[in-house]
């Protein structure tokens, strides 16, 4: 019988020492994570009323102030609503007309309404037109979260032959949407 060399007998045993010993560590950690998600709401306003809101010098103005009023497209200013949680549409008018002159329009000259039938329960009678004040008014509402809902305002602004002198008249709205507690 051959012998085998010492070196290959020391190759061999160490060949066999490492195929019984793992040639890896491995250790695993969990950790955990946390976010905080807290309510949230997005509100944008397409559309401008202020030029479709223009009497022009021909029988449409004429016609407008024999009606008593000119009205916007029912879907001049479209509100789009995002939330996650309960919330409410509210409006207000921020102060007095800009009138010309010395003129004082009254306010109760502006009315809104909603259009459409958006996602939510519609307040204060806002399905038809309504005067606003200068602290909020709720128009809709809703018990859950939503998504780009759509809500169509209609404006319309009154009109008096005798009242209404020529110039530019401004007024401002803000819109407020509010998520909640239920």
């Amino acid at each position: 019988m051959r012998s085998v060399r010492p070196s290959f007998r020391l190759f061999l045993c160490a060949l066999l020492t490492l195929s019984l010993c793992p040639i890896f560590a491995q250790e695993i950690q969990t950790t955990s994570l946390t976010v905080a998600v807290p309510r949230l709401s997005a509100l944008n306003i397409s559309g401008d009323v202020s030029g479709i809101l223009t009497l022009s010098v021909d029988a449409a103005g004429e016609s407008a102030f024999d009606a008593g009023f000119i009205e916007s497209a029912a879907d001049a200013t479209t509100l789009t609503l995002s939330t996650n949680d309960t919330w409410d549409l509210n409006v207000k008018r921020n102060g007095e007309w800009s009138c010309p002159g010395a003129y004082d329009k009254a306010e109760d000259d502006l009315v809104i309404k909603i259009t459409n039938t958006p996602t939510g329960t519609i307040q204060n009678g806002a399905d038809s037109y309504i005067t606003l004040s200068t602290t909020d008014t709720e128009i809709l509402s809703h018990d859950s979260a939503v998504t780009d809902n759509a809500v169509d305002i209609q404006t319309k602004v009154l009109l008096d032959w005798t009242k209404d002198i020529p110039g530019s008249y401004s007024i401002s709205l803000t819109y407020t949407l509010t998520t909640h507690l239920p």
